[in-house]
């Protein structure tokens, strides 16, 4: 069984070969930071140069020669997956050169030997000295490569991806972004006081959405499996909002999105969503989500043998195959192996399972763990 066949058989929810194995294929939270990434690669015995797709979180882009050596099944295609022109940029003094940004970004080094990355419209990213990643100095915004679905973007965007998809048996997974909610405070408060403004801002956002996918449906619509969403409605502890309260006011606007995505194409709809989400998974459900992605297991309610027991069938969990909280970094190699079996053995039997750690990878996590959490994956 190939790659793609053993994801699509397990979100099937059928039983594949074995479990199917996610790196940055999808979402930030699947991926890896380049400090770690680096590490990695050298341990390998690969050439360390690391390319970022990820400026905020300072995430890489995972390669073939990685994906093959620790048996990865899915790769994303998204805004920079086919980027030709990447810059050094000496971010982390321990890579040096051997890290490639997106040519063309505006960043510098800042007076206090931190550094300032400008995005659009005057917004500004700043990274701390000794700081790992970049954020915004508003503490509002989020940095994204730019990109418009002009018809020549679109006409090269299908070429890549369809050679892509005729050269590797990967699943691909297509992200180009998507959400209805924030954490901003003014929207947390206007879905109690101004209704009316999140109704027309919500829809007219559907409308939005349903147009960009309309177009990359055409582009690339039979290369890939899903399209991946990202909204965090979890803190720590509890959902960021009432389940009646999202239920009422943004799960319509979803399943509006979801009807249209499993009735115009042949796309799942993947929902990243952090936190202890468990009150929310039914609605998840009703409203067309066919993907939970990270599967937090360390928050409030998310006990892995519980949300097999009450969702197993009905959402593919990806994700929730290693705490990155309390194991990944922090316990010894054999502790992680032993964590990662019990996690496959709750959640592999019957599919609808794809193994992700909990989250990104951090800067800090040595290469043994990351080496025995995918090693023990493939002894199941």
């Amino acid at each position: 069984m190939n790659s793609r066949e053993r994801v699509l058989k397990s979100i099937s929810f059928e039983e594949p070969d074995r479990v199917p194995v996610d790196l940055g294929g999808t979402t930030g939270a699947s991926g890896v930071h380049v400090l770690a990434y680096h590490r990695l690669k050298k341990a390998l015995g690969l050439d360390p140069t690391v390319k970022c797709g990820d400026v905020m979180q300072m995430l890489a882009i995972v390669e073939d020669e990685v994906r093959e050596r620790l048996g990865l099944d899915v790769v994303q295609v998204n805004p920079l997956t086919f980027n030709k022109a990447w810059t050094p940029v000496p971010v982390f003094a321990g890579m040096g050169q051997s890290l490639l940004l997106p040519s063309g970004l505006d960043v510098s080094r800042g007076r206090d030997s931190g550094w300032t990355l400008k995005g659009r419209a005057g917004a500004s990213f700043i990274m701390p000295p000794d700081s790992y990643y970049f954020d915004a100095d508003d503490g509002k915004g989020w940095f994204s490569f730019p990109y418009e679905l002009t018809d020549e973007y679109l006409a090269g965007l299908s070429k890549d991806t369809e050679e892509l998809f005729d050269a590797t048996d990967y699943a691909i997974a297509l992200n180009f972004g998507g959400n209805f909610g924030s954490t901003d405070p003014e929207f947390l408060m206007d879905l109690l006081v101004e209704p009316g403004k999140i109704e027309e801002s919500l829809s007219r956002r559907c409308d939005e959405l349903v147009r960009k996918y309309s177009l990359l449906s055409e582009a690339v619509g039979d290369f890939s499996f899903c399209v991946v969403f990202a909204d965090d409605f979890g803190s720590q502890v509890a959902p960021m909002l009432s389940p009646d309260l999202f239920r009422e006011r943004i799960a319509p606007h979803y399943k509006r999105f979801a009807d249209w995505l499993h009735g115009k194409t042949r796309w799942r709809l993947f929902l990243h969503s952090c936190g202890a989400v468990e009150p929310l998974i039914e609605d998840f459900i009703a409203m067309g989500v066919d993907i939970l992605n990270p599967v937090q297991t360390s928050a409030t309610g998310m006990d892995p043998a519980l949300l097999k027991r009450k969702f197993g069938g009905r959402i593919v969990f990806w994700g929730g195959g290693c705490d990155t909280q309390s194991v990944l970094g922090f316990k010894s190699s054999e502790e992680v192996k032993a964590h990662v079996r019990e996690r496959i053995r709750i959640f592999a039997p019957g599919g609808g399972f794809v193994f992700n750690q909990v989250h990104a990878i951090q800067p800090t996590v040595d290469t043994a763990s990351i080496l025995a959490m995918f090693a023990a994956v493939h002894e199941q």
